[in-house]
């Protein structure tokens, strides 16, 4: 059993390490880009930005792990999908937060996550215009630039700063932005930054005590879930009923962001928060449909 175990982590160490080579790299050579007249089109709406970069991106990063672990599943935002012979598989975000990408706000990031057996292992998130490399793993805990981090240790909501990002359908917007009247007045403010992975990689190292947001994707948040719960946190998962209510949702601690739905919710924080943030937003009235 040690030995199987030892095994386990060798491998979660790989991951990393493969995850957090090529998040870096290719976040510089996207750096590069900026400032540039960029390609774009639009995806659910005419503010779900895309450019050449991000496509440009995917292939770079999906390249260098097919190479290295060929028999791996990856699944990518902008449609990439490899075919897996084996029980691992890589979420990728090859520029999350593409609108600040096209205004050169530091908001974006290069998003690499891997689960192992269905489960979030591993993850890496590399913010180009600050230079933080983000990584982690059972094993190795969870870093920024090599120093280790943790969530932080607020445990009163009151004195909450808490992240969050916005639909890019407007008929969402204004129920979101209603939704934050029940939700300002109980913490200490919101912060709003355009990225859900550099969010969770903000809750990771203290940076806000804690993030939600309704609608994200399994690409989205796959390499934060790592980041968050090897930094100390808990990542868990709003659903509604099946009458779409969310007064008396399903509420579950989230293993895998493949559990995420369209219409989920996603909350990150410590332990000593979460519980207060989940019912915050339920008692807020969070109603999406």
């Amino acid at each position: 059993m040690k030995d199987f175990q030892l095994s386990k982590k060798s491998i979660e160490e790989d991951l990393r390490t493969l995850a957090s080579n090529i998040a870096k790299r290719t976040g510089k050579k996207v750096a590069k880009r900026l400032g540039e007249r960029h390609t774009l089109t639009s995806k659910s709406s005419t503010t779900d930005l895309v450019t050449e970069i991000d496509e440009w991106s995917e292939k770079q990063i999906t390249e260098y792990v097919t190479s290295r672990r060929p028999n791996d599943e990856i699944i990518c935002e902008e449609g990439t999908y490899i075919k897996g012979k084996n029980n691992i598989r890589w979420f990728i975000d090859p520029i999350d937060g593409t609108t600040n990408f096209v205004y050169s706000h530091p908001g974006f990031s290069i998003s690499v996550g891997v689960e192992i057996d269905k489960e979030t292992k591993v993850g890496a998130i590399y913010a180009p215009l600050l230079n933080e490399l983000f990584s982690a793993s059972s094993s190795h805990g969870t870093t920024c630039n090599g120093r280790e981090v943790e969530v932080s240790k607020t445990n009163e909501l009151s004195n909450a700063l808490i992240a969050t990002g916005f639909s890019y359908k407007s008929e969402f917007r204004g129920t979101q932005a209603k939704n934050l009247i029940g939700i300002l007045p109980k913490i200490r403010d919101i912060r709003r930054m355009g990225g859900a992975a550099f969010d969770l990689a903000s809750v990771a190292c203290g940076r806000v005590d804690a993030f939600f947001e309704h609608g994200l994707s399994p690409w989205d948040i796959s390499a934060g879930h790592a980041l968050v719960k090897n930094a100390g946190g808990i990542m868990m998962v709003i659903n509604p009923s099946k009458s779409g209510d969310y007064s008396q949702p399903e509420v579950n601690v989230l293993k895998s962001s493949s559990e995420i739905y369209e219409n989920s919710i996603t909350v990150a924080s410590s332990k000593h928060l979460i519980d207060q943030v989940v019912e915050l937003l339920i008692n807020s009235q969070i109603d999406y449909s």
